[in-house]
């Protein structure tokens, strides 16, 4: 037994450097509860063996004595090594979680329902068969020695059985209760993962900890958030390609294949002079300007409750009132984008005047009407867009600025929603418009309405 103990040391002490290793190997580090186990069955096996054979040397050889002792160095070794592995596995949980460390596939599993009745037979089985076997070898030391008294006999054999059922016992509710704090130990790091994942942390990962179902649960949740990270990645790009209220809906199949008839107040902004700007700039300077033009525009667009359709050349395109961010107020908010884009504009070119750039102007044309909102293409290329007359005339009127000199144009079915609102318009005449035969009424917002409507931001938002 003595012999036996500094190899069981040394073993014990060569598998806890493999867990406390910086980068260990994952397959070898969760094969060591096993080993756990068969070192202490090999161990007490073995001095139970030494035991039995030193009895039977120096004293007066009984076979049930001998039996005895095998038996109980057989069950402590059991016993024990069951509670090694646990303790095994605790050290693996805590150091798993340490680390976070993931690189292992769950491989075959071992069920925790498995391992539970497993343990609860064994331990059953294990002390029925010790108690009974005790009682089998005492009665037949009784027959083979019917002289003996009976009192201290029976006493004997009841402190005996008494003592071995107290010991078993014990060792077993020490092995119940170092089986349940694992169980718990893990299932807090289960839920502790789902809780930072809850809270939109996609940077956190679930070790995989004992080959039981919670392996399993571990690399499933972590291909979830694998899953969920790529889709908000796509999510974001797709963003920045496409405004975000469009995108989510595009995400979520919510726009319709025919799309749906709106009524909604359509912006276009133009720059002036953009080919001769363009012809005395390299494409880096021209596309750094676009940027930073664009930047401007479109947070005036948002901060009115509107949303950027799309780019064409130097040429803006906005909505106000589609199904992404529906209102009843989208002429006023459209108006109101109108006037900061001026505004935004003016603060470009003060730092365009500084730098002794050249000033840049744009014209804007808004109009209000029905319009179809759906996606637009072929089956390999879509686009989501606003189609009808409305769409034309807000790009009509826009071109329409350059011959009354101003730089923001509304049609008249705009000015009769802002009607009542403390927004000044000039009437600008009736002028037609390519491509239809009747003349449409236009008005230009007054210089400095922009100050006014400045105030008026949050409740634009509110109401969009």
């Amino acid at each position: 037994m003595i012999a036996l103990l500094p190899a069981r040391a040394l073993a014990f002490r060569r598998h806890m450097r493999l867990v406390a290793d910086d980068r260990p190997d994952a397959e070898r580090m969760f094969r060591l509860p096993w080993k756990e186990l068969r070192a202490d069955l090999i161990t007490w096996t073995g001095a139970g063996l030494a035991m039995v054979a030193a009895y039977e040397i120096f004293y007066e050889p009984y076979l049930s004595t001998g039996i005895k002792v095998l038996i109980g160095c057989m069950s402590f070794g059991l016993f024990g090594g069951m509670l090694s592995y646990l303790n095994t596995e605790k050290r693996l949980i805590g150091r798993v979680k340490e680390v976070e460390f993931i690189e292992r596939s769950p491989g075959k599993l071992f069920p925790v329902t498995r391992k539970m009745m497993i343990m609860i037979v064994t331990l059953l089985v294990f002390m029925a068969f010790a108690v009974l076997l005790m009682v089998l070898l005492d009665v037949y030391y009784l027959l083979e020695h019917p002289d003996m008294p009976e009192p201290e006999i029976y006493w004997g054999i009841f402190k005996e059985i008494v003592f071995a059922l107290a010991v078993l016992l014990a060792i077993s509710v020490m092995v119940v209760r170092r089986y349940s704090k694992n169980l718990e130990q893990s299932l807090a790091i289960q839920l502790d993962a789902m809780e930072r994942i809850s809270r939109g942390d996609l940077d956190a990962r679930v070790p995989l900890l004992a080959d039981d179902e919670f392996t399993q649960i571990a690399a499933k949740t972590n291909e979830m958030i694998q899953g969920l990270k790529e889709r908000d990645f796509c999510q974001t790009r797709f963003g920045q390609y496409v405004s975000p209220e469009i995108s989510e809906r595009i995400l979520k199949g919510e726009i319709s294949a025919d799309g749906e008839m709106v009524e909604a107040t359509i912006l276009f902004c133009d720059l002036r002079g953009y080919t001769s700007f363009v012809e005395k700039r390299s494409p880096k300077e021209v596309v750094r300007f676009l940027n930073r033009y664009f930047t401007e525009m479109e947070q005036s667009v948002r901060d009115a409750g509107g949303i950027v359709l799309q780019y064409i050349g130097d040429e803006i395109e906005a909505v106000f009132g589609t199904p992404a961010r529906p209102s009843d107020n989208h002429a006023k908010m459209a108006v109101s984008a109108a006037l900061r884009m001026r505004q935004a504009l003016e603060k470009l070119n003060e730092e365009r005047h500084a730098a002794k750039e050249p000033l840049i102007r744009h014209g804007i044309g808004i109009h209000t009407g029905k319009v179809l909102a759906g996606n637009v293409g072929s089956p390999e290329r879509l686009v989501y867009a606003m189609v009808g007359d409305a769409v034309n005339i807000a790009s009509r009127l826009q071109v329409l600025n350059k011959t009354c000199g101003t730089d923001i144009l509304v049609s008249r079915a705009v000015a009769d929603r802002l009607a009542g609102l403390d927004i000044e318009l000039t009437p600008m005449g009736t002028f037609p418009i390519r491509g239809k035969s009747e003349e449409i009424e236009i008005f230009s917002p007054a210089p400095g309405e922009e100050a006014k409507t400045a105030a008026q931001t949050t409740d634009a938002r509110s109401r969009s």
